[in-house]
């Protein structure tokens, strides 16, 4: 990498770690609002959200696979649609025990691992 190319990473990265952008998670309560209204725009956010999540959770366990050997967790089949997922979530969130105040993706997490947890299957 060039020196200019080098001090332009430098700078971005200092920038941006200084920058004090807050990220606003969604809560469970949240995501059930998208997830049961009829509105379109809010369906394809909740899906959105729920296959993103869903998404990070999986590539985090293959990279812990490919860098520390670990035994995946998550053994989802592939035959399983985003909507399967939006089902799965919102029957997850309607237990008495779900606490809606929680993260969603703790909530997914929760839902996905009781589902798919490999030591389930």
């Amino acid at each position: 990498m060039s020196l200019v190319k080098s001090f332009i990473v430098a700078v971005f990265i200092s920038v941006t770690a200084l920058s004090s952008a807050q990220a606003d998670f969604l809560t469970g309560r949240d995501l059930n609002v998208y997830c049961a209204s009829a509105n379109p725009q809010d369906d394809a956010i909740c899906i959105v959200y729920i296959t993103g999540a869903v998404d990070a959770f999986t590539t985090a366990e293959l990279i812990a696979e490919k860098t520390a050997g670990m035994a995946p967790g998550l053994c989802i089949p592939e035959s399983t649609q985003p909507d399967d997922f939006k089902a799965l979530i919102q029957n997850w969130m309607e237990r008495p025990e779900t606490n809606p105040d929680f993260a969603a993706t703790l909530i997914i997490l929760g839902a996905i691992d009781n589902a798919f947890g490999c030591a389930k299957n």
